[in-house]
């Protein structure tokens, strides 16, 4: 028996889910050896340095399938070397990335959570993906808006190079996603002190991080235990009332999360210790350390609307979705196609199940819904000013809270679940409450009070602080 194995019987875990956990905790160590020892040596020995550590940890944790991450590597340095700003070199990136990630999910799926090379390989998919979109702008940079400016490459990676952003232990297997420019710029040493030194202002913010990691991945352990995935097909759910039903699956749906939000703050903080998280500094002069931060834990857990709470986590796939694709799609000249547009894609990249593809569209209706509620409320005479009443603060959050917590509670259940014959009874037991609310109830609401509730005059409309009003609900 192995001591991976007896580590993982040890704890009541899944060997694989071990394996990944420590992939992610060796990135501390591996960070403060770049810190004392590579921080200051040339690019290309730092590149190495990269690729070792990486190619170590993949070996550790899916032996010989890395080939599939090594071959991408290839074809991403072909791709943007010989097809570098031409349509064509976009087509190809999503045929060598995501058509492999897609075959992979065809031959590896199972009716489970897969911890396989699928794992890390869907990171470095959007990864190898954006940066080819990057240096296809980097050919157009004339042409570019000024935050494209920021990412696009205009010299096109090497090999070397790009099997090192490939490989970066602290990016490659659960996130974050960021640029190849952020990445030469921490290797070129742009995040480094005035003396050219590793900034300690990041320790304390690497340690918070490390113990909000590990603090999610307690309460996630223990909620395994207390409400495990089976329940919500036993006979004990099924017996429950209404009520209980729906608030048992918000409860797993937190506490399932957590699992998520536990590996994003662990590879945070590691990156916060080896400097690429550095962010400039804010108004007061202080170092900033979220450059790529793919959780705000204060949002997460207090938001109160579905923007707030949406972009709270995974942001790092969310800066990718709305700078590589969303904005892409302005020639649609539809917000809300070019919205759905994005949400089907991330539910292909998230593989076959057709809770992926449930939840998205789930996902989508709700947001509509909100702005719906946002316009009414914008031009309904007196309604903003009550909202922003202070007696009124606490009772709206709560009903923000409450709504949101519901409904991404039961739209979980077809992602956290999987398979359709494991979701499918819970959500008719649910009553498909969720599909009714914002697919029939909703619309037809809406338009009544569109209808029936008075508006503002345009003097009003022009002196109302429309932002101020979106905030409030």
């Amino acid at each position: 028996m192995g001591l991976v194995t007896a580590l993982a019987d040890g704890v009541g875990a899944r060997e694989d889910a071990v394996r990944i956990l420590l992939t992610m905790l060796a990135g501390y160590p591996l960070s403060a050896i770049h810190r004392s020892f590579f921080y200051n040596k040339p690019a290309q020995v730092q590149h190495f340095f990269f690729i070792a550590s990486g190619v170590l940890l993949y070996l550790f944790n899916y032996g010989l399938t890395i080939y599939h991450s090594l071959l991408s590597i290839v074809f991403a340095f072909l791709i943007t070397n010989f097809l570098k700003g031409k349509n064509e070199g976009v087509i190809a990136a999503h045929v060598a990335f995501l058509g492999h990630l897609l075959i992979g999910y065809w031959h590896a799926e199972t009716d489970s959570y897969d911890i396989t090379w699928t794992t890390p390989f869907c990171i470095m998919c959007l990864r190898f993906i954006g940066l080819v979109m990057d240096v296809y702008d980097g050919q157009h940079f004339d042409t570019l808006k000024a935050d494209q400016k920021l990412t696009a490459i205009r010299d096109p990676p090497g090999l070397i190079e790009v099997a090192a952003y490939g490989l970066f232990f602290t990016g490659t297997f659960v996130g974050p996603q960021f640029s190849l420019a952020r990445f030469r710029a921490f290797v070129d040493g742009n995040y480094l002190d005035e003396s050219r030194q590793p900034k300690s202002s990041g320790l304390m913010p690497s340690l918070g991080r490390f113990v909000a990691g590990v603090t999610y991945l307690v309460l996630n352990q223990w909620g395994a235990v207390w409400i495990p995935d089976s329940y919500f097909n036993s006979e004990a759910f099924f017996n429950a009332s209404f009520f209980w039903r729906w608030t048992w699956t918000v409860l797993w749906f937190r506490l399932t999360m957590y699992r998520y939000c536990s590996a994003w703050l662990l590879t945070e903080g590691a990156a916060i210790l080896n400097g690429i998280a550095y962010n400039g500094k804010d108004e007061n002069g202080v170092d900033k350390w979220d450059g790529v931060r793919d959780l705000h834990i204060t949002r997460w857990e207090f938001g109160h609307d579905y923007n707030s709470v949406v972009l709270s986590f995974n942001c790092g796939t969310n800066t990718f979705a709305k700078n590589h694709l969303f904005r892409r799609l302005r020639w649609l000249n539809s917000k809300p196609l070019a919205h759905l547009t994005v949400l089907m894609y991330l539910a292909v990249w998230h593989g076959y199940h057709l809770g992926y593809f449930v939840l998205f569209i789930f996902e989508f209706a709700c947001v509509i819904a909100q702005d719906q509620l946002y316009s009414l409320i914008d031009r309904t005479p007196g309604w903003a000013e009550l909202n922003k009443q202070p007696w009124m603060r606490p009772i709206c959050w709560f009903i923000g809270k409450a709504i949101i917590s519901y409904s991404m509670g039961f739209a979980f259940l077809t992602f956290g679940l999987i398979k359709t014959k494991q979701w499918i009874s819970p959500v008719m037991s649910l009553y498909f409450i969720g599909y009714i609310l914002y697919f029939v109830a909703w619309p037809i609401t809406f338009q009544v009070l569109k209808r029936v509730l008075p508006r503002k005059k345009k003097e009003e409309k022009l002196t109302d602080g429309k932002p101020e009003a979106k905030k409030e609900l």
